[in-house]
């Protein structure tokens, strides 16, 4: 073979050679080459439980077997006076305030103690209960209630003359042997008796679910995906985990730890980093079949904060004198106009302008036929962030713009919207919202439980037409008490940081142990990423 005829031999294999990477090149990297295996993605070797409590073997097989025991219900009626318990070194009986029962009251508990007055109790049946502690204080003071060795809840006490009653729901409790304990926060108290009856609120709650999304012009994608979620309501709870960045290193020390992904992904928008979390976003949806989740953390306009505190914009000033359908429905120019005339303020313009710009964002999604579920104007009840700080009539006007804003005028259909304004107070028109949450954050070794008293309260606000969400926690719900209170919530939020990952990316044991984030991801009361695509395929089959 001569020089040249080696020579075009050799260019022809090299363009083979390049041509084959090329293809293989596509067949990775392009988006639209199909759903990855989540392995590819999430390494696991990548995060590490600090608490060591996974052995290997236990990784296998993916599966965990709820344990519930079986509810008796009976009438219970059952007291005790706290001066019959043990009084503890330092604190005595008295008799000076009005109004006690029995032989007196103890007083001086000893401060900052776990279980400062216990007293037992021998537990009729398996059920649920109402505690109630009548106590008292002379100043404001937080002390809190333990069950069975257990921290329940903290209570605050204003303060006064008299003795009041407290009372917690849906206490569950197992028959035999119990103790009622006070562990004293700040001290201060008076505790004049404890008492335990039977609950049955927790059975007798029911709902009716909204057959279809608030939105009536809401996409196909997005109707399948609302209806999907009804569809599991009552029977399964959606992981999900918020995400601050784009590199997903929550999502990997989760899979690190259990095999398993969230099948929701929640991020932010309104930040610095929208670009970012929306690519993240679409890739979370189309590479891995994931549901997308958004809050967003609208800082006030014309500054760089979401607190009320930190902003002098005056929502209430803004939409003074404001019809929020008329305003919805004016272009940017219509409004520049209208405020040379004097007949709309520039801070209203500026809400216009601020729901048009995450609105951008937001198109992306819906051009790429991706549902999200959609989180604005967050823990309003609290009213530290401005779009609460201005009282509940103005959130409820702010809220409606933005709902006809983002679907009639951007034609945003995607979204299933979320309330979470966390009060009754602050209740939007249900015809403007698909579901109904609430943040939960606790102390850390709290028993999260179902957070029964939260579902039920929400549950009753929204009259049974919603589904309820834990939409941030600071632990993950205990799946055996969701089914024992039949407090099963559409999906949970778990908030990232110290919630669940320690600054150099190994688990964060405070709040809850590994086990029990295995137990969950690996449950048949639980959904993750792997579940919700296999059975979410099975719905649009049908």
């Amino acid at each position: 073979m001569n020089k040249l005829a080696r020579r075009e031999r050799l260019r022809f294999n090299f363009l083979v050679f390049l041509l084959i990477c090329s293809i293989t090149a596509a067949f990775l990297f392009y988006p639209g080459s199909g759903k990855k295996n989540p392995a590819d993605r999430y390494d696991p070797l990548s995060g590490a439980a600090s608490d060591q409590s996974l052995a290997p073997d236990e990784l296998e097989p993916y599966s965990y077997t709820l344990s519930v025991p079986e509810i008796e219900r009976r009438n219970t009626a059952w007291s005790s006076e706290a001066e019959t318990a043990v009084i503890p070194y330092g604190a005595r009986i008295a008799r000076s305030k009005k109004g006690f029962s029995g032989g007196g009251y103890v007083v001086r508990l000893p401060e900052h103690t776990e279980s400062a007055l216990s007293v037992p109790v021998e537990v009729p049946a398996t059920q649920h209960y109402a505690l109630t502690i009548c106590v008292a204080s002379d100043t404001e003071v937080t002390n809190a209630i333990r069950v069975n060795g257990n921290l329940l809840s903290p209570f605050t006490l204003d303060g006064g003359d008299g003795f009041i009653r407290v009372t917690f729901y849906g206490v569950f409790l197992e028959k035999g042997s119990a103790s009622i304990a006070i562990d004293t926060i700040d001290g201060g108290i008076c505790v004049d008796y404890f008492e335990l009856s039977n609950d049955s609120t927790v059975y007798d709650s029911s709902f009716t679910i909204e057959p279809d999304p608030c939105d009536p012009e809401a996409s196909d994608e997005t109707k399948r995906l609302y209806h999907f979620l009804r569809s599991q309501w009552g029977k399964q709870i959606l992981t999900g985990q918020h995400v601050p960045t784009a590199q997903n290193k929550e999502l990997s020390l989760i899979y690190a730890i259990t095999g398993q992904l969230p099948a929701i992904r929640f991020g932010a928008v309104g930040t610095d980093d929208d670009l970012s979390q929306i690519n993240a976003a679409i890739d979370w949806s189309m590479e891995q079949g994931g549901i997308v989740g958004l809050t967003w953390q609208w800082r006030a306009p014309g500054t760089g904060s979401l607190y009320a505190e930190n902003s002098a914009f005056s929502l209430s000033h803004a939409l003074r004198n404001t019809d929020s359908a008329q305003l919805a429905s004016l272009t940017i120019e219509e409004g520049e106009r209208a405020v040379r005339d004097g007949m709309l303020m520039q801070d209203t313009l500026q809400l216009l302008s601020d729901i048009d710009e995450v609105a951008e964002e937001l198109i992306r999604l819906r051009n790429l036929n991706i549902p999200v579920l959609w989180r604005p104007l967050y823990e309003a009840g609290g009213e530290w962030y401005w779009w609460g700080g201005s009282g509940a009539e103005n959130y409820e006007k702010l809220w409606e713009l933005v709902y006809l804003r983002m679907t009639e005028y951007h034609g945003l259909h995607n979204l299933i919207w979320i309330w979470n304004g966390q009060s009754e107070n602050f209740l939007v028109p249900e015809e403007m919202f698909d579901i109904a949450s609430v943040d939960v954050y606790l102390q850390a070794r709290m028993e999260y439980g179902s957070r029964y008293e939260q579902y039920q309260s929400l549950g009753r606000i929204t009259n049974g037409r919603k589904m309820l969400a834990l939409s941030e926690c600071s632990s993950i719900p205990n799946q055996e008490m969701m089914q024992l209170d039949r407090s099963l919530w559409s999906y949970f939020g778990l908030w990232y940081g110290e919630y669940l990952m320690n600054p150099d990316g190994t688990f964060a044991d405070t709040y809850y142990s590994s086990n029990d984030l295995y137990n969950l991801y690996n449950s048949e009361l639980a959904l993750s990423l792997k579940d919700f695509v296999s059975l979410y395929s099975d719905s649009l089959a049908k």
